[in-house]
């Protein structure tokens, strides 16, 4: 894995990283908690194919979900 890549994680991987189970960086992902192409993204541009989760940038928004009110959080997601 080249440095350019290695932030790129498989889902299992990104899920033990993130100390979460799989289904929660899914129902995450499909939930918009997370941001095509800034924090996952497809491994080809296929919609069969695996997602990618950008490490460090899931942290950060992990820690800018945090830091909102529950409300915010609770409150459905306008996409």
């Amino acid at each position: 894995m080249t440095s350019s890549t290695a932030t790129w994680l498989a889902t299992p991987e990104a899920a033990r990283a993130l100390g979460i189970s799989i289904s929660t960086l899914y129902r995450w992902r499909v939930d918009g908690l997370l941001r095509p192409g800034q924090d996952w993204r497809r491994k080809f541009p296929n919609p069969n194919s695996p997602v990618l989760y950008h490490l460090q940038r899931c942290e950060n928004r992990m820690g800018e979900l945090a830091a909102t009110t529950a409300d915010a959080i609770e409150a459905p997601i306008a996409l």
